[in-house]
């Protein structure tokens, strides 16, 4: 197979979704051919802002592993990591604004995925179809059907691709899955996730022009054409709708991962959610320009094992109210926290039983050992697994968009009478008086609830519902649209 020149590359990017894209594979790792521990592979990040920062920090840490390509819609955190890397190593990487000219590149065998959430699958797609193997961070998708296209990607062309679900390479969650697993402490009756973070209102930003540095077509992807303003870049695009999806995907991808390792499940069979953008700021009528919930609450169905999600990012005083970022596993004799099992009676233990351990090295240096032998199978969070655990908080998100405004009274009604999702519920609402120090009810809040809502586990749809089915997918933008063949 020849490899592509620039036109006929630029070209291929552009046709239609439906299309499918066939790129040169060459190189060593590209190749597919076995390297050895002493083999160099070389590696391109995209997406080089904080996060990717600090996976070229890590990766530059893994033994005769090089940093060889930078990319960034941003000219000057190009121009900023390549100046950093020339200093530290002595050898200056390349750099383009334009994802699809790196691909170019033969001497790239690896890509290193921190752009925004919603250029993770279509970069994933592309850099499989040219030979290239994946780190992606999480979450792989920012729409559910993204997800297994890049699963389906990493199969067809015999692709490493890695998911940057970090907890997947530590022993302790390892324990807490096989604990699970064996019901050394009973039969699992619950599970929580939790993604408190402490969010500030965003305020309100004037549509300007983008600045000459940035790209700002090429920062868009495939998100919905927009003009710019300063709250989708470089960080406040994780809660508009087009570019990022809520603390529910932010963080709460890392906890619902754990959950479906120690479940060993892949999709649940239904959905409720409720929720609200709520925040602090009386002076805008506690509105600000974000979209996704800064208060969410999910219920889902796991073959009769109630998963139960909240996201609150309204921070009371640190005295009051603790950020929680988490997975709890609730059985008959207690309740496994972190690595420690807390039962209903007696002293907490640390949990200790047999268990597979995670291949070793952490998730970077797993990733460049799967990398070298062509193991898919070695990898800890190969995006086999990791989609699911990325589709998750979309059947949630996706949920919520269908609800209609209710009051928080009749959002708990609508949410059942499971005890462990009313206590977590009431816990929210009492962060929320402290918060709001009695100036504003939670009665009064504007939420919105959806109906319960079942799942196709296997066409992964709801089941006969094509209005929430919507959320589950985007209109293509040429030409950064996901192809439904990969």
């Amino acid at each position: 197979m020849s490899t592509m020149n620039r036109r006929s590359f630029l070209k291929s990017t552009a046709v239609a979704a439906g299309s499918t894209s066939v790129f040169a594979i060459s190189g060593t790792a590209a190749s597919g051919q076995i390297l050895g521990a002493n083999d160099r592979v070389r590696i391109a990040v995209a997406g080089v802002g904080s996060r990717g920062g600090g996976l070229i920090n890590e990766f530059g840490k893994v033994p005769n592993v090089e940093i060889v390509y930078i990319v960034d819609a941003d000219r000057k955190k190009v121009d900023q990591r390549i100046g950093e890397l020339e200093k530290k190593t002595g050898k200056a990487p390349k750099g383009t604004q334009d994802y699809r000219v790196m691909l170019e590149d033969k001497e790239v065998d690896c890509v290193v995925i921190a752009t925004i959430d919603v250029w993770h699958s279509l970069q994933t797609i592309w850099a499989c179809q040219a030979g290239k193997d994946v780190y992606c961070e999480k979450p792989v998708s920012q729409r559910l059907f993204e997800g297994r296209k890049c699963a389906e990607a990493a199969q067809k062309y015999n692709r490493i691709v890695q998911h940057g679900t970090q907890r997947r390479s530590e022993d302790s969650w390892a324990k807490v899955a096989a604990a699970v697993q064996n019901e050394k402490y009973g039969k699992l009756i619950a599970v929580k996730t939790y993604a408190n973070r402490p969010r500030p209102p965003i305020g309100f930003k004037p549509i300007i022009a983008p600045p000459e540095n940035l790209d700002w077509d090429q920062w868009l992807g495939p998100a919905a054409k927009m003009e710019y303003h300063e709250n989708l870049h470089p960080y406040n695009w994780h809660w508009f709708w087009d570019t990022g999806n809520g603390e529910i995907v932010n963080n709460g991808v890392h906890f619902f991962d754990l959950c479906l390792w120690a479940l060993n499940k892949k999709n649940p069979s239904s959905v409720i959610a409720f929720g609200s953008r709520f925040v602090k700021s009386p002076e805008t009528n506690y509105k600000d320009q974000g979209q996704t919930p800064t208060i969410l609450f999910a219920l889902y169905d796991f073959d009769g094992i109630p998963v139960i999600h909240e996201t609150c990012n309204l921070a009371g005083p640190k005295d009051k109210w603790n950020p929680l970022e988490t997975t709890e596993f609730y059985t008959e004799q207690g309740v496994i926290r972190g690595a420690t099992f807390v039962p209903k009676s007696g002293e907490p233990e640390k949990v200790e039983v047999e268990y597979k351990k995670p291949e070793p090295g952490g998730h970077y240096a797993n990733f460049i050992n799967a990398v070298r032998s062509r193991n898919s199978d070695s990898l800890n969070a190969p995006i086999s697994k990791g989609y699911y655990s990325a589709s998750i908080p979309h059947w949630g998100n996706a949920a919520y968009k269908t609800g209609k405004r209710e009051t928080f009274k009749v959002c708990r009604e609508k949410m059942g009478n499971n005890s462990f999702l009313q206590e977590t519920i009431d816990k929210v609402a009492a962060n929320f008086k402290v918060v709001f120090e009695d100036s504003v009810s939670i009665d009064d809040v504007p939420f919105q609830v959806s109906e319960k809502l079942l799942i196709d586990q296997q066409k992964e749809t709801f089941v006969n519902n094509p209005a929430a089915d919507v959320f589950l997918s985007r209109p293509p933008r040429k030409p950064f649209a996901i192809p439904d063949e990969v």
